[in-house]
């Protein structure tokens, strides 16, 4: 009880008139910026102008890191994108970005126009890349921030960058329930997103971060759209049977139905994902009929029916 008050006192206020003046502000690092904020925020028309032009705004989110939560959200940037669809991805993991390797854009600088930054396009399948990799002097170089730097970043990517009209815009957001998601909602606060994917693995230890990502996504007043299961099992690249190397299975799915939350699908570790990843191919072209191919395509499948 002790921790949940202190919690309590610990959030940030709702509140946008109490900005870097309520009682949880006292001591906080970005004080002085956030009072220097407060009031009415001349950026979000035009945030609202771009976000307006997307359909569907898609956080894909995850309660640890190393489930695969980026390369999820590349693929489905991909599968919606192979559907003849506008699509662009949005990388707001600052401090690991890895979203323009997987697209295939890495080493390729970002260009500013008179309407904006112009977001990189992918040649693997046409969809729009944005990602601070592509900020960079070099991929040597690291991303030592503070909250309120990310957060000045990310309304930057919200409004200057020209997205254009969409049908879907992914957002790779890092592990856990950080100032990029408190800053990323926010600014989605008019526009509303149209959910969460939430991404796990089959482990103990990365199931039990799930519920706290539906308590977040419950504070924050976000849809969860559904739970995908990813390395469940491995996809042998000769025989393509699948071999449950985290235990028999069906635990997330039995989860998800306990939390009445869609489960969205499995995906195994196949061989072929990693390969096309790496290549820069795209394995909807590349690897049609593999396991982990077909499976990405029902949790898209999937994906669509709870956006339609």
């Amino acid at each position: 009880l002790e921790f949940q008050k202190m919690e309590e006192e610990a959030r940030c206020p709702d509140d946008s008139t109490q900005i870097g003046s309520a009682p949880a502000c006292a001591g906080c690092p970005g004080q002085a910026l956030c009072k220097s904020s407060a009031g009415v925020d001349v950026d979000q028309p035009r945030i609202d102008l771009r976000m307006n032009a997307i359909k569907h705004k898609i956080l894909v989110i995850s309660g640890k890191g190393g489930v695969g939560k980026s390369s999820i959200s590349a693929f489905l940037t991909m599968a919606l994108a192979d559907k003849g669809n506008k699509t662009g991805i949005l990388d707001l993991d600052l401090c690991g970005p890895s979203v323009a390797k997987l697209l295939h854009v890495d080493g390729l600088p970002v260009v500013e126009s008179e309407y904006g930054w112009t977001p990189l396009q992918s040649p693997i399948c046409g969809a729009k890349v944005m990602s601070v990799a592509s900020l960079l002097e070099s991929s040597e170089n690291a991303v030592i921030w503070r909250g309120p730097r990310k957060s000045n970043l990310i309304t930057k990517f919200l409004r200057d960058t020209f997205w254009g009209r969409m049908h879907a815009l992914v957002f790779d957001t890092p592990p856990g329930t950080s100032d990029e998601h408190l800053s990323v909602l926010k600014l989605l606060s008019k526009t509303r997103p149209s959910g969460a994917v939430i991404i796990t693995t089959p482990q103990e230890v990365a199931m039990d971060t799930i519920a706290r990502e539906l308590t977040f996504c419950r504070k924050m007043g976000v849809r969860v759209l559904g739970i995908v299961e990813n390395m469940a099992g491995f996809a042998c690249p000769c025989c393509e049977e699948v071999t449950q190397i985290f235990g028999n299975g069906g635990s997330v799915a039995e989860f998800a139905a306990r939390h009445g939350v869609p489960f969205l699908g499995s995906v195994p570790l196949d061989p072929c994902l990693g390969e096309a990843a790496e290549a820069g191919v795209n394995p909807f072209a590349a690897h049609p009929t593999r396991p982990g191919t077909l499976a990405l395509r029902a949790v898209v499948t999937a994906i669509e029916t709870q956006l339609a």
